[in-house]
């Protein structure tokens, strides 16, 4: 079985193309799947602020732990 993805460039003519499609019987439609759009997720930046009070660690502890390499 091979898959396929096409885009369709005018909108008017999907509903025209599905159709045509569902005329032939070795054809299997899908719906696509509905994947949440990281950049629409609300984030409060704000609301993180002061998660390192109380931490004794500077910036530059900080980025070796975050770039240390197992060796």
């Amino acid at each position: 079985m091979q898959k396929i993805t096409l885009t369709i460039k005018d909108n008017s003519k999907l509903h025209f193309f599905l159709e045509l499609l569902k005329q032939f019987d070795f054809v299997e439609i899908q719906k696509p799947s509905s994947k949440r759009n990281i950049s629409s997720a609300k984030f409060d930046f704000f609301a993180s602020a002061g998660m390192w009070k109380g931490r004794n660690i500077d910036a530059r502890e900080l980025r070796e732990k975050a770039w240390k390499r197992a060796k």
